[in-house]
């Protein structure tokens, strides 16, 4: 098989498996807030949940980027075998409705998921050129939005006439069931270009990556927090039925298609209208009393932030050079898992006080754009070189502040260490001493 052939074949199958993914994300993951909420759960609660997952997540993305020889070898069988379990482990989900038992599962899954990520960004970026990057990440996301069209439909019509104590049960079961379609789509790929690609040992301009990651660190860790708080807030304040979240999911869908089609072959710098306009959706979902209203925030900020979220994988792609496709997966992954992390003591902190929690979204949104608009030279809003001077500032102050923290947490360590040393001496000479006494009689 030709070269371009085999390219275009694997574009195929990778569309392909994002949309039966596309699906079985709409029966599954999508429902997880709603399902919760229907249970039972209030904010603090799903929070925890979510802060169990995603800390564990996180720490396998670092054990990912610190042994990422992992991704190097017999690469297709450990990501149809993450595939698969990540799918399956949604099967199980319904059966228990204790805290333990659903934060159990959900690590399960999101430990799944971060390693099935890292896989499919290293297939995609060791695979293709930036323009092929950019390209199959647009059709991918539309391929996805285009069947979750169907899965939300599906879930919608499900949430509103199946009997209440089975409809869960029924919906999960068959989105992890079409899941595995997905797994069975990505079997038939090539993958043997992956196994024993080189890993640098250095990353290309750090200052960059940093920048980048930053920028999409803050930006997720928003749109996180705020997919936290907005259903509770939609059902529990302003009395919204679950079939009109479920709709939430719908809309966003389309829109994301939409957004899709309009930002997949845009330069670069027209990406700021994406990142300047996110800032309004939080604020217009706290002040917008009317529930059918929020369909059309929905739908306005899922526009704008598959925009924002396409410049993310084409600033890597960009500089995959640099980056190299092992790192720039694993950091994909990391960003991911850290954004969630970041968001879920928000929701656990202030609970019910929604005010505190939009704030909250809204100021680290304000961050997000700062960022981009300061350090990001492809969207800044000063010139180019200002903005890499920008960039190297943040990043040797990080850097610094880091080398500091890490030196005094050493210090803290080691004296604490010690004072407990002295106390355990102390403890046992006393003990020594009554001893002795009781021996002598006195």
């Amino acid at each position: 098989m030709s070269s371009a052939r085999a390219i275009l074949s694997l574009k195929l199958l990778l569309i392909l498996e994002m949309a039966f993914a596309g699906i079985y994300l709409a029966l599954t993951r999508n429902l997880l807030v709603i399902y919760l909420t229907s249970i039972g759960f209030d904010v603090g609660k799903i929070s925890l949940v979510t802060l169990i997952a995603t800390a564990i997540a996180s720490l396998i993305s670092v054990i990912l980027w610190r042994f990422s020889g992992f991704l190097t070898r017999r690469v297709k069988l450990k990501l149809l075998l993450f595939h698969a379990f990540e799918r399956i482990f949604w099967v199980p989900m319904v059966l228990v409705k204790d805290l333990a038992s659903i934060a159990a599962l959900y690590a399960m899954i999101s430990a799944s998921t971060t390693i099935i990520t890292a896989f499919m960004n290293l297939l995609i970026y060791s695979s293709f050129d930036e323009s092929g990057v950019r390209d199959v990440t647009a059709k991918r996301t539309i391929a996805g939005n285009l069947m979750s069209i169907i899965g939300s439909a599906a879930a919608m019509m499900m949430l509103a006439i199946l009997p209440r104590d089975l409809k869960f049960a029924i919906i999960f079961v068959t989105g992890s069931m079409i899941g595995l379609l997905a797994t069975l789509m990505l079997s038939t790929a090539d993958m043997r270009h992956l196994e024993g690609i080189k890993v640098p040992k250095r990353v290309g301009k750090p200052e960059q990556m940093f920048s980048i990651s930053s920028f999409l660190l803050t930006m997720l860790t928003s749109s996180n927090l705020l997919g936290i708080v907005w259903t509770p807030y939609l059902m529990g304040v302003l009395g919204a039925p679950d079939y009109l979240a479920a709709a939430m999911n719908f809309v966003s869908t389309i829109f994301g298609i939409m957004g899709s089609f309009f930002w997949a072959r845009r330069s670069l710098r027209s990406f700021r209208l994406a990142i300047g306009s996110l800032m309004l959706v939080p604020i217009a979902a706290f002040i917008t009393p009317i529930p059918t209203a929020h369909l059309g925030i929905t739908a306005f900020g899922t526009f704008m932030f598959t925009g924002a979220n396409f410049l993310g994988n084409f600033l890597f792609a960009r500089y995959l050079r640099e980056f190299g496709a092992v790192r720039s997966s694993i950091m994909l992954s990391m960003l991911t898992n850290l954004s969630q992390l970041l968001a879920t003591p928000f929701g656990m902190l202030f609970s019910q006080d929604y005010m505190l929690l939009f704030a909250s979204v809204i100021f680290i949104r304000l961050l997000s754009v700062i960022l981009a608009f300061l350090t990001v030279p492809e969207v800044a809003a000063v010139p180019e070189e200002v903005a890499r001077t920008y960039s190297q500032l943040i990043y040797t102050n990080s850097l610094m502040g880091y080398s500091y923290i890490l030196e005094t947490s050493k210090e803290v360590i080691a004296l604490t260490v010690r004072l407990l040393a002295l106390a355990t001496v102390l403890a046992l000479l006393y003990i020594l001493y009554k001893f002795i006494f009781f021996l002598a009689g006195v």
